[in-house]
């Protein structure tokens, strides 16, 4: 039994003695539930701050009242704007929604009684729970919009003085009575139920059919949106290539070091700078291999189709350099092949969900939206969606390929300066 607990107290000093085992073994887990419990605050009182551009082609009063209503609803960042810009900024995924108030609507919203009120609600194809989110506060307004009508007796006269007007024009027939004695009733029966406090308790909407009518469409303007779900997915996947990739060359720098095939590199006839471009140009070459085939196959087989395939080469190679300047920077942390992998790894995650990699990004705190652009994986994703379904042109293109790019350069910059080639 001794023996068992002197060899357990050895292995427990060597992970003491190996600050970076030590770290990721106490450390690296609180980390991690801080930084989710960060990006998960106040999600049990719902989203907050989804940003929807709107765009009130019926301008009346009633409208008017309905985007006052909006921008007073938790959850919305409403934006009025016109429609082609909204639609571009749908496109180039700044806004998750667009809602559009048809011609016609505010006349539908103070008299649901004959016609239903209509919008129309173009959304990213990539943010369908966003545009779920956007529906249920869509539909909250129009049934608050309801109860208001239904409890306010002039507002319901008028309406019903309309109404009237129309049926009494139609032939005669037991339902037309029906119907205009109903229509004469109607704002007695709301002034009652307002006197009586009961309004808000029985709801607006109580024998009706939904309070609003909403048609969703894919945003389709200006470009199309995915040929279909894996459109989205490969872009994703060719993300975690070469995340997975960078990881695995930072750890193979790691492994020669520890068994000193880099000293021993070193005596042959090539210099320093040789080994670096070498190791740089095997791991440019591999990430950008893979992440080629990788969209071959979604091209060939999965149906995927670029907007651009020379954009798309431009996205791939400027992704590869970010990730190779990336690997030399992760392999001069770690000393170990252990501590490679662990610290590769451990920095991937967070920046991938910053970046909006594995949770979308409407679901993070605006600091944390705002501190997701130093994440090389933000832009990556960026530069591969422009070109694969977002329809990017080369301007639009310049700004994510230029930050990748720069990120690759100085990362390697300062990984070369650094590598140690002895264990020591």
């Amino acid at each position: 039994m001794n023996k068992i607990v002197a060899m357990a107290a050895k292995d427990i000093h060597i992970l003491f003695r190996d600050k970076l085992g030590f770290f990721f073994t106490v450390f690296f887990p609180l980390m991690m539930a801080i930084f989710f419990g960060a990006m998960f605050a106040g999600l049990s009182r719902g989203p907050a701050n989804i940003p929807i551009a709107l765009v009130d082609q019926d301008r009346t009063s009633a409208s008017e009242r309905f985007i006052e209503r909006l921008g007073q609803a938790s959850g919305l960042a409403v934006e009025q704007i016109p429609r082609e810009e909204a639609l571009e900024q749908v496109r180039r995924g700044r806004t998750a929604v667009m809602v559009t108030l048809t011609p016609g609507f505010g006349a539908a919203l103070d008299n649901p009684f004959v016609t239903t009120p209509e919008v129309e609600m173009t959304v990213d194809p990539t943010q369908f729970a966003v545009a779920g989110m956007v529906r249920g506060v869509l539909l909250e307004a129009a049934g608050a919009e309801l109860q208001d009508l239904m409890s306010d007796p002039a507002r319901l006269g008028a309406a019903n003085s309309q109404n009237s007007l129309f049926f009494e024009s139609l032939p005669p027939s037991d339902a037309r009575d029906q119907m205009l004695t109903f229509l004469d009733l109607s704002p007695r029966v709301s002034s009652l139920i307002d006197e009586m406090g009961l309004g808000a308790a029985t709801g607006g909407n109580q024998g009706f059919g939904p309070p609003l009518e909403i048609e969703q469409t894919e945003v389709q303007a200006e470009r199309p949106g995915p040929t279909n779900s894996y459109a989205t997915s490969f872009a994703q996947a060719m993300l975690w290539t070469l995340i997975g990739g960078s990881v695995s060359f930072s750890m193979s720098i790691a492994i020669e070091r520890s068994r000193g095939t880099l000293m021993r590199l070193l005596v042959a006839p090539i210099t320093a700078r040789h080994l670096l471009a070498a190791k740089g140009l095997a791991c440019l070459g591999a990430t950008l291999f893979t992440s080629t085939a990788l969209i071959t196959l979604g091209i060939t087989v999965f149906d995927v189709r670029p907007t651009s395939y020379p954009l798309l080469a431009l996205a791939l190679l400027c992704g590869s350099i970010c990730f190779c300047g990336i690997m030399m920077a992760l392999s001069v942390i770690g000393g170990t092949e252990q501590a490679a992998a662990g610290i590769g790894w451990g920095l991937s995650l967070p920046l991938s969900m910053l970046g909006g990699g594995m949770v979308p990004l409407f679901l993070m705190p605006e600091w944390m939206q705002t501190l997701g652009n130093i994440s090389p994986m933000k832009w990556t994703l960026m530069a591969y969606e422009g070109a694969i379904w977002r329809g990017f042109t080369l301007n639009e293109m310049l700004l994510p390929c230029a930050v990748l790019v720069a990120i690759g350069v100085l990362a390697f910059t300062l990984g070369a300066r650094n590598l140690r080639w002895d264990t020591g």
